[in-house]
């Protein structure tokens, strides 16, 4: 068996999910790929993958040998890129996760221009709203708002204000809270993502406020819970970007002006290497370089 050709697939089916997506890619039978990782886990003596017809999931060995995977490729990557082996145009793919609503108003035509420097260079956008582990995802760089947890080098590039806003149909209907307090009495819209949650703090003269607020509608996902604001079912606390054309075409109002939620922190993360390759480099630099010139998320 070639054992870095057979570690290199390993990482490849664990990024992908998937026997037959690689085999594609590689040009080859899913049969040889499925060959491939066998004999890997026969040589380690575990099992790193959870077959199933429908779903490959790594154990919990696999997990913990992927992160040592990729640093044997990188190792070997680096020591050919010191004798020159390597090229250094950024190719091949990137997987970059962001939240759906953010990747929309901000990714999108920025991977355009990018792709358009680097014809070599391929982007996978991976949309979702919960902060999951890097390496399970399979992504190579994240957007993540609130302060990074976990092992992973992350760069700050910017900032998100916040606001909370409810439509003219909900005020007219419920009145206006002046105080946080008054929070209690409203039906609020609960963004159930950890780094924003029921807990909604506000700040005025140096002091905080936390309120626990509740209400009959919850969604994981910023663009479900901006159309519920807008189609008037309560209010919300959200970045201020995401109401940006809302608010400037009042479909939805800012209510307690006189009290600031705190800002929330963006960076650009990927795990924790000592080789970044040229692909993903580029892609952190050229979005930590952008997105720190947009206004709207000015540090």
């Amino acid at each position: 068996m070639d054992f870095i050709d057979g570690i290199n697939t390993f990482v490849r089916v664990a990024q992908a999910g998937s026997f037959s997506v690689v085999a594609r890619a590689l040009g080859v039978t899913q049969p040889s790929i499925s060959r491939k990782i066998a004999a890997l886990e026969a040589h380690l003596g575990v099992r790193l993958l959870n077959r199933t017809t429908r779903h490959l999931r790594l154990t919990e060995d696999g997990l913990a040998y992927l992160h040592d995977a990729r640093k044997i490729l990188d190792s070997i990557a680096e020591a050919d890129a010191r004798l020159g082996k390597a090229n250094d145009t950024p190719s091949g793919l990137v997987r970059l996760g962001s939240p759906y609503a953010f990747a929309r108003r901000y990714l999108v035509r920025r991977c355009s221009t990018l792709l358009s420097r680097y014809p070599q260079l391929r982007i996978e956008i991976v949309s979702s709203d919960i902060e999951d582990n890097l390496v399970e995802l399979g992504l190579d760089v994240a957007i993540r708002f609130g302060e990074p947890r976990g092992d992973i080098v992350a760069r700050h590039v910017g900032r998100s204000s916040r606001i909370a806003v409810a439509s003219p149909d909900y005020l007219a209907a419920a009145g206006e809270p002046q105080l946080p307090l008054d929070l209690i009495t409203h039906n609020c819209i609960v963004y159930s993502n950890p780094i924003i949650g029921p807990r909604w703090t506000f700040q005025s003269n140096n002091t905080h406020e936390t309120i626990t607020v509740t209400g009959s509608f919850a969604s994981n996902s910023a663009e479900v819970v901006r159309e519920a604001c807008i189609s008037g079912l309560g209010i919300t606390l959200m970045p201020e970007w995401l109401f940006h054309d809302d608010v400037a075409s009042r479909r939805v109002l800012p209510v307690l002006r006189d009290f600031s939620p705190p800002d929330l922190p963006i960076y650009v993360t990927y795990a924790s290497r000592r080789f970044v390759p040229p692909k993903m480099r580029v892609v952190v630099d050229y979005l930590a370089s952008e997105l720190g010139r947009e206004p709207a998320l000015a540090i």
